[in-house]
């Protein structure tokens, strides 16, 4: 298998974390009915997946260095393929839970290591193009993941796990298995001697570069799980049209991402993430507005290229950011973005059922924190051309 078959099956094994995070967004009132449980109980199963996900994270990419990324990649997207079909025959809605932890735990040890076998062959100078095609093979997740869920929610919901349990498992079938002393999957060479330490990422930058994350996922590019509320239980469209919906940001997400890389390549990075986190924030501002399902997909449509701008700005950045333990950085800075998703699915679903607008409009807000952390980092990929 040549190096391009190789990076194109990185790209695609970027899509099974957004996949299997925002599969179970169009089908909550079909998890809710078959649980017996209510819309705050249904944030828990994002949390479930989310809070092991983020905090394996931490240290997920430094371990992965440290003992060799082709020991660990392949075996975990085996696994995250068992978690995902243990969703689909949960009995219970508890056991339906512990499925949702497995699965987080596993992709934990997927998305940075990808994500670093990637980047660590090119120049800082051309990060933003690689990271950019990377956060496409995500975007194609979050777009499969709602038109999957919607027409599953219509049928039956556990199909949708059942197939993304497949769509692992064949992947963790193709993708190649290289040498640690070897070239990796990237194409790339990959040495065992070095030890990365995690002291390495308790840097003003690293830390502040991991707060932007954090404060994104908490504010405007978590916006996706109110956008699919909305259309169920505001507007009140259909499981599979809140898919279609959902589905139409993420197509204008997958095709802004690799432009997006292309920008920041000629900005640098912290200029780019600037204007992608204020853009972002006062797209998901008019959001309140929305209460046609035509106005809502019009929104929606924008605001949905502008997140995955902001998720390329903020990994481009990670990938420069300590050198000496490339994994280690984005798989930390990858921990505070899904601690704010995490946090944000049990904090905005309670809200939402009292003030829609008011929820938004916070979602929004925090977005000016995040500007503020990426520009007081320091941090750029380049310099602006």
């Amino acid at each position: 298998m040549n190096g391009e078959w190789r990076r194109a099956l990185l790209y695609l094994g970027g899509s099974m974390g957004p996949l299997g995070t925002f599969v179970m967004l169009p089908m909550i009132p079909e998890l809710r009915t078959t649980y017996s449980v209510t819309t705050a109980q249904i944030g828990w199963a994002l949390w479930c997946y989310l809070l092991p996900f983020a905090g394996l994270l931490l240290v997920s990419g430094t371990i992965a260095d440290r003992w060799g990324r082709s020991r660990i990649l392949r075996p975990a997207i085996a696994l995250y393929a068992v978690a995902t079909a243990a969703c689909a025959i949960a009995p219970s809605y508890l056991w339906f839970l512990v499925a949702r932890v497995a699965q987080g735990s596993m992709n934990a040890f997927i998305t940075p290591l990808l994500l670093a076998a990637l980047t660590e062959a090119v120049a800082a100078s051309g990060v933003g193009r690689i990271v950019g095609r990377y956060a496409a093979g995500q975007a194609l997740g979050q777009l499969t993941a709602p038109i999957l869920g919607g027409l599953s929610a219509d049928v039956n919901w556990r199909l949708a796990f059942l197939a993304t349990a497949v769509v692992g498992a064949a992947i963790a079938l193709l993708m190649p298995n290289p040498a640690d002393a070897g070239t990796s999957a990237a194409g790339t060479t990959q040495t065992l001697g070095a030890r990365p330490r995690m002291r390495t990422l308790l840097r003003r930058p690293v830390l502040l570069l991991a707060a932007t994350a954090l404060l994104s996922a908490l504010g405007p590019i978590g916006a996706r799980v109110l956008v699919g509320l909305s259309s169920r239980d505001v507007i009140g469209l259909t499981g599979s049209r809140t898919g279609l919906l959902l589905f139409a940001g993420g197509v204008a997400g997958m095709a802004a991402a690799p432009l997006w890389g292309i920008v920041l390549d000629r900005w640098g990075g912290r200029q780019a993430a600037t204007v992608a986190i204020a853009v972002c924030s006062g797209l998901v501002a008019m959001l309140p507005v929305a209460r046609s399902a035509w106005t809502l997909a019009a929104i929606w449509l924008v605001a949905g290229a502008a997140t995955q701008t902001v998720v390329v700005s903020f990994q481009s950045l990670a990938s420069v950011a300590a050198p000496d333990n490339r994994g280690g950085a984005l798989s930390f800075t990858l921990s505070h973005r899904f601690v704010g998703h995490a946090i944000g699915s049990v904090v905005w679903l309670p809200l939402f059922t009292v003030s829609p607008t008011a929820t938004y409009l916070a979602s929004a807000g925090i977005g000016v924190a995040a500007l503020i952390a990426v520009l007081a980092s320091g941090l750029n990929t380049t310099e602006p051309r």
